[in-house]
């Protein structure tokens, strides 16, 4: 089933962007542009994980959906338009596309009958999947290297005694 993959997605989500919106680990407002739309995100994935499994109704689901797409296309605008991130245009596209597919969300389960809305979806959500993998393993890669002589400071004052 359908539902497990969301689960894992959705837990996951929710723990990692539910500490960055408490913490506030990230400069000026990244944590606003990653973290507030990632909790978002990972609720969407936890209620379509839970549709699925029971075989409820999606339509809840999917209108939350349509209004994270709102919220992906906005973000994605105003990233590009602030030049955030390294890669901006990649980033800001990243969040267009996955807003998008939200919005398609609710026509493609409201007129499943009408196969084309599914498919462009699934297109434009698999666009969006390939954009976020490219951004998410620069990330990665540019994160061990600027963190590669890290030291937390509960490592330093231990150091120092």
């Amino acid at each position: 089933s359908w539902a497990s993959g969301f689960f894992a997605v959705g837990l996951l989500g929710l723990l990692t962007a539910f500490a960055m919106v408490v913490t506030w680990p990230l400069p000026g407002s990244y944590n606003v542009a990653f973290g507030e739309p990632a909790l978002f995100l990972s609720v969407a994935f936890l209620a379509a994980a839970v549709t699925l499994a029971f075989e409820w109704e999606p339509l809840i689901p999917a209108l939350f959906g349509v209004f994270g797409g709102i919220l992906a296309i906005v973000v994605g605008i105003r990233l590009m338009n602030l030049g955030m991130t390294k890669s901006p245009v990649l980033a800001g596209w990243g969040y267009i596309t996955a807003g998008l597919g939200g919005l398609l969300t609710l026509p493609a389960l409201q007129w499943r009958q009408v196969r084309w809305i599914a498919v462009l979806a699934a297109v434009i959500l698999g666009i969006s999947a390939l954009i976020w993998a490219v951004t998410g393993y620069e990330a990665v890669w540019g994160h061990l290297a600027d963190f590669a002589k890290y030291v937390p400071a509960t490592l330093l004052n231990s150091a120092h005694k």
